[in-house]
């Protein structure tokens, strides 16, 4: 096992930038700020030739106020909320893209940024099962492909870091994620231009991904947070039918994380 060389976090330094101003909008007596380093396995995605796992580590900028919050994976400011829903808008980047030099798979194709999507969220509080998370966005950046998902259970986005008292929360998670052609084309798809012999030209379809897993996060102090996931998702025929990746049905996408908090 050897850790990746590529730091993606080139592209998430806009959304940060977006962070550090909108963050002045939000009342300082109702706000933390967090500094996070992680790991996950999201270039296993592709098809690997350069080492039997991969890791990428990941650093990331979390704050949480009354309505703007930054976590891991969005920028979220609340437009409604009530005990029951929250209605947000939210930018993210859903796909990390890549470069020639991050795996021999891609060698001699051209560069691939990672996305800036923007969009809407709706947070509703289902009781037992946990939040139900549903979110639709567009690529500003890159592909300017649509993508949606739902989520149930899990960790809810914005769960605060220290209630008072040290606190572990495990839930199941499940849910399902589409990404239209436009997207799966951007990251999937080969151009004629990029085909080998052993790398076939193809145009991307549209994807719909059903998931399963569980989600964690520990409180341990005020400042220091833990958390993780492991999830086996189903792979989409038109993304398993790229020659970036392998033909395995069945994906483990794994991350863990430490925020330090301010």
């Amino acid at each position: 096992m050897k850790p990746s060389k590529q730091l993606p976090y080139k592209n998430t330094q806009a959304l940060s930038i977006m962070a550090v101003s909108m963050s002045l909008l939000t009342p300082l007596a109702h706000a933390n700020w967090g500094i996070g380093l992680g790991v996950d396995n999201e270039s296993m995605q592709y098809e690997d030739k350069s080492s039997d796992v991969e890791l990428t580590a990941l650093f990331n900028l979390q704050y949480q106020g009354d309505k703007f919050n930054i976590d891991k994976k969005a920028l979220s400011y609340k437009l409604l909320k009530t005990d029951k829903y929250a209605v947000e808008v939210i930018a993210t980047s859903k796909n990390r893209g890549f470069k020639a030099k991050d795996n021999k798979t891609f060698k001699g194709m051209a560069e691939r940024d990672s996305s800036v999507d923007l969009g809407g969220r709706v947070i509703v509080e289902t009781g037992f099962l946990g939040a139900a998370v549903i979110d639709v966005t567009k690529g500003v950046h890159t592909s300017k492909g649509v993508s949606a998902g739902i989520k149930v259970g899990g960790i809810a986005p914005n769960a605060p870091h220290w209630t008072g008292e040290r606190e572990v929360n495990i839930a199941t998670v499940s849910g399902v994620r589409y990404q239209d052609a436009k997207v799966v084309d951007q990251y999937f798809g080969v151009k004629d231009t990029e085909a080998t012999a052993d790398r076939s030209a193809y145009k991307g379809k549209a994807a719909t991904t059903p998931f399963i897993g569980f989600e964690a996060q520990a409180n341990l102090t005020p400042h220091v947070t833990i958390d993780g996931g492991l999830v086996v998702a189903k792979k989409a025929t038109s993304i398993i039918n790229s020659s970036l990746t392998d033909d395995k049905k069945y994906a483990l996408a794994a991350d863990i994380g430490f925020t330090y908090w301010f």
